[in-house]
């Protein structure tokens, strides 16, 4: 996010540039790092405390982690989970999904979209224009005026997150018939079908994963 503000900043920009050029050649720095280990990254969560899961290897075997777990001990944990073994079964999960989905629908006929969801994205473009506007008052304006706009900024940002949110959940619950055609033929080949496209059909299908080696909870977005 940009903000123009009238004052200096704290950081002089050859300082500023001479830290990220030591961060980006420390080893340990791994920007916008892709998942390597399992479709499901992104997606999965502790089933105790709701962060992340991380892959780590073990005596041969890819194992599932809590990553607050790891850090500080501060959640139980999920116990052992074998990466492999959960994709299966979370595989097994999606095709009966699918196949309960296409006996709900009937599917043939494309859906029309959603009044509320349409209602819902004009109020988000409005909002943003709202903040558009505001931000373009802060160059500068006086203290008096700044604390206001700030203020009102801040209430529009709210609104706008919960707006977002809601159009979220209206976009994934409207999944197209040609989606779901696709995700079929996906599933029907899935040992042949790219990393890359089994995060997609994950995408799709899937809001949330919570696991523990004692039990599964799959939030749908079909």
């Amino acid at each position: 996010m940009l903000v123009l503000a009238p004052s200096e900043g704290f950081i002089p920009s050859e300082l500023w540039l001479q830290v990220r050029k030591k961060i980006i050649a420390n080893q340990n720095y791994q920007p916008a790092r892709k998942a390597r280990h399992s479709w499901m990254a992104g997606k999965i969560k502790c089933g105790n405390c709701g962060h992340a899961l991380m892959a780590i290897h073990s005596c041969g075997y890819l194992y599932f982690r809590c990553s607050v777990h790891a850090e500080n001990k501060s959640c139980p944990g999920c116990g052992t989970i074998r990466l492999h073994d959960l994709e299966a079964v979370v595989y097994q999960q999606m095709v009966k999904k699918l196949e309960d989905y296409k006996t709900l629908t009937g599917r043939k006929k494309k859906k029309a979209a959603s009044p509320k969801l349409t209602a819902k994205q004009m109020e988000l473009a409005q909002v943003e224009s709202e903040i558009e506007k505001l931000l373009d008052t802060l160059t500068g304006a006086a203290p008096v005026l700044l604390s206001y706009v700030n203020t009102k900024i801040e209430e529009l940002d709210s609104h706008r997150q919960a707006l977002a949110s809601e159009i979220a959940k209206l976009t994934a619950e409207a999944v197209s018939p040609e989606q779901i055609d696709t995700i079929s033929d996906y599933l029907d080949d899935w040992e042949n079908v790219s990393f890359e496209d089994k995060q997609k059909v994950v995408d799709l299908m899937i809001t949330v994963i919570r696991a523990t080696s004692e039990k599964l909870q799959i939030e749908w977005k079909i």
